[in-house]
């Protein structure tokens, strides 16, 4: 007759873990700005006369710059983390076991049994004999 028998064996797996992180990300835009050019212009000196002369002003123009804009933005980054877990895993193992075989056998018993018989006994009877003696 087989009788399993069962040991307990570690086992170890592996399970692959997904981690969400949010960092914050500049961005950089380039943009062509265009910046006024200073020119050096010859100054006119005015003496008081009577003389209307005009005399040419620099004159401020103004433009239109694009600054960059910095946007935050989601970056999503996956980091793989290794977990060691370990799990019972029933094992099943055979032995030979020997199991005595039970034989039916006759038994013969003896009891003493006590038996009272009676048996004739044989009786003598004495008898007194007288003989001559001789002289």
């Amino acid at each position: 007759v087989h009788v399993p028998k069962i040991i307990q064996q570690e086992r170890i797996t592996q399970q692959h873990v997904e981690m969400m992180v949010e960092v914050p990300v500049p961005m950089v835009q380039e943009q062509i700005v265009h910046v006024p050019k200073i020119l050096q212009q010859e100054r006119i000196t005015q003496q008081p006369v009577e003389i209307i002369v005009e005399v040419p002003v620099p004159m401020t123009q103004e433009e239109i710059v694009h600054v960059p804009k910095i946007i935050q933005q989601e970056r999503i980054t996956q980091q793989h983390v290794e977990m060691m877990v370990e799990v019972p895993v029933p094992m099943v193992q055979e032995q030979i076991v020997h199991v005595p075989k039970i034989l039916q056998q006759e038994r013969i018993t003896q009891q003493p049994v006590e038996i009272i018989v009676e048996v004739p006994v044989p009786m003598t009877q004495e008898e007194i004999v007288h003989v001559p003696k001789i002289i």
